[in-house]
């Protein structure tokens, strides 16, 4: 959701600094976004301390004239204050309005307000042009032969975002996911392909567990190898993750499961996404673990899905 705003600093700015974590940086990268990479990590513990305090001094080095604060954390924005940073342009979130020198107002009404949005609102407060209509895309470099060492060559991949570590409400259920699966192979002769982080992989060794089908599983895979093996998959099938604006912003056919969150906020853009959601009463509630039944995820039933994604899979021809 990010992205749009990057490349319009990219254009702008004789020199930009990107600052997060490494895996991110290195997906940036490879998609061609020329800048100075700054990786942090901030590790539990008192180690942490040492992790954050490393930050701020490289931060200094680079002697940026401002930043842009993404994050709502009061962290970043005691890092940039620490760093000496003269300017910092952020929303006054979590506490930190002291922290900013320039603060952004906030789109009204702001519970329906996408984030995307919210950053372009951000960084229209910096004083930096509104995005094109490209800068929303995401493509991806690879060695020779790498991505068919990740996926050999096929027109009838799938991938499958199922799992949702830090949040467990937004899981589709693992049988529902199996079940689709078993329907996509049986229909289409997909070959499905799971992917997740390492923290995932439970939940995709469950799915394979029950499927009367062979699945690849992915779980733990590079952020840039997972883009590239994206590229590979002719649609995808996602939770409201950070897979499935991945998967969107590389053109893929994307159908995103919500329940607890709000498609409104937090759906990737373009005519290639597709929402699947039940629509109960009590959506979107925004919590990380239903204290109902969860109807939301429990009553969208496999059926419902493949009815809904049919039509991405003939467009994807």
């Amino acid at each position: 959701m990010a992205l749009p705003v990057l490349r319009v600093m990219q254009r702008s700015c004789k020199r930009i600094v990107l600052w997060g974590p490494l895996p991110y940086l290195e997906l940036l990268a490879a998609s061609g976004l020329d800048s100075n990479c700054l990786a942090y990590h901030r590790r539990r513990g008192i180690s942490g301390v040492s992790d954050a305090i490393h930050a701020a001094a490289d931060m200094r080095r680079f002697r940026a004239d401002a930043i842009l604060l993404l994050p709502n954390s009061f962290e970043s924005a005691l890092l940039a204050t620490i760093a000496g940073i003269p300017r910092r342009v952020g929303y006054a979130t979590d506490g930190r309005e002291l922290l900013l020198t320039d603060v952004a107002s906030e789109i009204r009404p702001q519970h329906i307000v996408h984030e995307a949005n919210r950053f372009a609102r951000l960084a229209e407060h910096a004083g930096f042009d509104d995005a094109g209509p490209n800068d929303y895309q995401l493509s991806i470099s690879a060695p020779d032969n790498h991505t068919e060492k990740i996926l050999p060559p096929c027109s009838k991949y799938v991938g499958i975002f199922a799992g949702s570590a830090n949040d467990p409400a937004k899981r589709w259920p693992v049988d529902s996911f199996a079940h689709l699966i078993n329907l996509l192979h049986q229909e289409w002769g997909v070959h499905p392909v799971l992917f997740g982080t390492n923290a995932d992989r439970p939940v995709n060794d469950a799915i394979i567990a029950v499927c009367k089908t062979e699945v690849a599983n992915l779980s733990g895979i590079s952020l840039t190898d997972l883009a590239r093996a994206l590229m590979q998959c002719r649609m995808v099938v996602s939770n409201d993750t950070g897979g499935a604006h991945l998967s969107a912003a590389l053109g893929r056919p994307t159908a995103v499961v919500f329940g607890p969150t709000d498609p409104t906020r937090s759906c990737p853009r373009g005519e290639h996404v597709v929402q699947l959601s039940k629509q109960c009463f009590c959506q979107p509630c925004g919590y990380d673990e239903c204290p109902l039944d969860h109807a939301c995820m429990e009553t969208l039933s496999p059926d419902q899905v493949f009815t809904k994604v049919e039509g991405l899979w003939w467009a994807a021809q």
